[in-house]
């Protein structure tokens, strides 16, 4: 992961906290756009392997310690993959089929033991059926096995069908084997994403600003970003299309909170590379601590045009946006797939949103669902002790209905 990237994923750490300042308290009563229709509910982060995956008997698992890793693979309309769907894991450069999803697009294998390819999701490694995300091994330790996660941290796990893009999902250690649910992949048309999250105009640019950029990265790994913005203005000036390197500008301004500064980079950016969609999101995420809604909307709106694939954080400013803007339906919407591509939990404000969304259509079940996933991923938010009053409210007035399991009446 290049340097930039990583300054990016710092920013944006920081960034959600400043946002709850903009998200309009979502626990404070306020309404936004009334009660809205019958919503998708199969979307949110860390989803449930399907029903389909979890039935029949327990499998027989090997003594010998091993992991079992399950999830789901959907299209972007919510719909299971089809049982051709393919699961790779890729681990430094080596791809390895590791199982095809079954109908309900649930799929499962394992990692240690005999370490054989399962076919089907339905086959020896089936999720338990409790759904507690956790196995029984006859005679197994589950203690940690650091040779056994050492094999898959630092790998990526990815769909695979023809004609579409997959979202990634990057596997890290756990305290203990057994099994892990990894949540949701998401399949795309290829033609749908035409957008790229780095920008193919540094293929282009000569020597010059190649080498002043990354002169600029070994700075910023050294924690000195004064003199990585002058290597980047040595970039920019040698080759004004170097969209990245504006880019990287733009970030280092509005770290500093010089915010027009920061805007002029990322316009820059965009004017050198259309296709590029962070600028976009570094933009809306300006326009949205203004308060500026419709502005959030369209470039947002832009973003997801060209890539709905990669920018889970782009998602969340668009249901933040159209929430405020009234239009409930599209809020949840957008708020359920960024939930879907959020597979490492960055956004979890997302919950946050679609709880008060869901809280105005009276779903008591399902606001307290999500205000449970917000506690889980961000119990140290500003915003959670607001969410554990929500929740404990839920649970004297709605009783039971708060703690049931929500129907899932939509894809």
């Amino acid at each position: 992961m290049s340097v930039i990237c990583n300054i990016r994923i710092a920013l944006a750490g920081t960034a959600i906290v400043f946002l709850v300042s903009w998200s309009a308290p979502l626990l404070d009563g306020q309404t936004a756009g009334g009660s809205g229709g019958s919503a998708a509910r199969s979307g949110a982060a860390g989803s449930r392997v399907p029903a389909a995956a979890r039935r029949g008997a327990q499998p027989r698992i090997p003594a010998q310690p091993v992991i079992v890793v399950v999830g789901s693979v959907v299209m972007d309309d919510g719909s299971p993959a089809p049982a051709t769907t393919a699961i790779e894991r890729v681990c430094f450069g080596r791809t390895r089929k590791e199982a095809r999803v079954d109908a309900s697009g649930a799929f499962g294998f394992r990692v240690g033991g005999n370490n054989v390819v399962v076919e089907d999701a339905t086959e020896s490694a089936r999720p338990d059926q409790s759904g507690s995300g956790s196995s029984q091994f006859s005679g197994g330790s589950t203690r940690s096995d650091p040779s056994l996660w050492a094999g898959i941290t630092g790998c990526e796990l990815r769909a695979a069908l023809p004609g579409h893009r997959s979202s990634v999902i990057y596997l890290k250690g756990a305290e203990s084997i057994g099994q892990i649910d990894v949540g949701t992949l998401v399949l795309q048309p290829l033609s749908k994403v035409t957008g790229t999250t780095v920008s193919l105009t540094t293929l282009k640019a000569p020597k010059a600003a190649k080498k002043a950029y990354e002169r600029a990265e070994k700075e910023l790994r050294q924690d000195n970003p004064d003199r990585a913005e002058k290597h980047l203005q040595e970039a920019v000036a040698a080759f004004p299309r170097f969209a990245e390197a504006w880019y990287a500008l733009g970030l280092i301004h509005e770290q500093r909170r010089r915010v027009e500064d920061a805007r002029g980079m990322f316009v820059r950016a965009i004017e050198a590379d259309d296709k590029f969609v962070s600028p976009y999101v570094e933009l809306a995420r300006l326009a949205g601590a203004e308060r500026k809604w419709q502005e959030v909307a369209d470039l947002t709106d832009r973003a997801l045009a060209l890539n709905p694939l990669d920018i889970p954080e782009g998602l969340y400013f668009n249901a933040l946006a159209n929430y405020n803007l009234l239009r409930p339906e599209a809020a949840e919407q957008s708020a359920r797939k960024a939930q879907r591509l959020d597979t490492q939990h960055r956004y979890p404000n997302a919950h946050l949103l679609l709880a008060q969304i869901l809280g105005q259509r009276q779903d008591h079940a399902g606001e307290a669902e999500q205000l449970r996933s917000f506690l889980q991923y961000a119990p140290s938010s500003p915003s959670a002790a607001g969410a554990r009053e929500r929740l404990e409210e839920l649970d004297r007035t709605a009783g039971p209905l708060a703690r049931k399991e929500p129907e899932r009446d939509r894809p």
